[in-house]
């Protein structure tokens, strides 16, 4: 029996419809069911996006948990967290998932991005589809810019500071995008609410908006190329249930794995906000230290230049890459300028990151 069909009862000689169809999705059932995708997708760096997909929805349904909760106000605000943590069923473990499940999401999207660097996934038709997603790489450390500030303690509160201060630094539109971020000339009730309301609201709309945009072309353009050949596999697999099940499996996976960190080592909450203890020093997150290195080294007159000015360009560069790099090649080891260039600017940004973590972890914490 095909979903959706009538099914007689042959005692009453009444007609019931399945549940698939009266919710009217027999069509989009159907269209699954003979829906093909190259045999190349069942190959294990293809999951790249559909783990991203799982954590995405891991942490959509883990910060709505949260977000019945919580309170925007800075009196109730920390306690509403401390309760949903400390004293709410599964709680810890919720919170935890969706502290962890971001900081996968920015490793896992960085891995995404490279594995389609060097299969030149870059390259025409796929241009939109690069640029896409670059788009989503830069823009989900502002999930975790605003989100830092809900809790409302020390740590959240003062890297605050620091972030706004460097937005500050930006020539022309920086007082301007401090003004609008923090709704007056100090950090309080304004600044928790717009904080709140782009984390729950504006930036997940527009991450939807950016993720729409990313499968449409990939659904025009199909699978980029492999490692092995220049041709996509004339072999075919069925989408479902062969990949979803996959799919499927690797959610349960991962969902798993988070709960288990999540149990062993919970999310971690410092101590409550206090605006007049200036003697705490935040230390930064290990995806934004070599940012906090180029500040350090760039101080004074220069401090732009560490702040904007290299961070726009690689940016920038990034964003532009399908347009510049108009060689027909698609093989790593026959772009060797193109590859030469990445691995010069990976190997400066890991220095970075190492200089930047022996100089805020292996020293006490203030």
């Amino acid at each position: 029996m095909f979903p959706g069909e009538h099914i007689l009862n042959r005692a009453t000689g009444i007609s019931h419809v399945t549940l698939i169809e009266y919710l009217s999705l027999e069509r989009i059932v159907k269209r699954l069911s003979v829906l093909t995708v190259p045999a190349d997708a069942l190959t294990w760096h293809r999951f790249f996006g559909a783990l991203l997909l799982s954590l995405l929805v891991l942490l959509f349904l883990s910060g709505a948990f949260m977000a019945f909760y919580y309170s925007p106000a800075l009196g109730s605000a920390y306690d509403s967290v401390d309760y949903a943590l400390f004293s709410l069923p599964f709680g810890g473990i919720i919170k935890g998932v969706h502290h962890y499940g971001w900081n996968l999401f920015l490793i896992v999207l960085g891995a995404h991005l490279v594995r389609a660097f060097v299969v030149s996934a870059y390259k025409p038709p796929r241009q939109i589809i690069w640029v896409s997603g670059v788009m989503i790489l830069l823009f989900v450390p502002l999930f975790i810019i605003t989100g830092d500030l809900l809790p409302w303690d020390q740590k959240g509160f003062w890297s605050t500071q620091v972030r706004l201060s460097i937005i500050g630094s930006i020539p022309f539109i920086g007082d301007l995008l401090v003004r609008l971020f923090q709704g007056g000339p100090l950090t309080g009730i304004v600044t928790l609410t717009r904080f709140y309301v782009l984390h729950i609201l504006f930036l997940p709309g527009l991450l939807a908006f950016l993720i729409l945009i990313h499968f449409h072309f990939i659904k025009n353009n199909g699978l980029s190329y492999s490692f092995s050949s220049d041709n996509y596999s004339t072999k075919t697999v069925r989408f479902f249930p062969v990949i979803f099940n996959r799919w499927l499996i690797l959610f349960m996976g991962v969902t798993l794995v988070l709960g288990l960190i999540s149990w062993y080592w919970p999310a971690p909450l410092g101590d409550p906000a206090d605006p007049t203890d200036s003697s705490y020093v935040p230390r930064p997150e290990w995806w934004v230290l070599f940012l906090n290195q180029l500040v350090t080294i760039f101080t004074g007159s220069f401090s732009v230049v560490g702040s904007v000015i290299i961070p726009g360009g690689l940016a920038g560069l990034l964003i532009v890459l399908p347009f510049i790099d108009s060689s027909p090649e698609r093989h790593p080891v026959r772009r060797k300028r193109v590859m030469l260039c990445a691995a010069i600017i990976a190997i400066a940004i890991l220095a970075l990151s190492i200089m930047g973590y022996l100089e805020h972890f292996s020293t006490p914490h203030v």
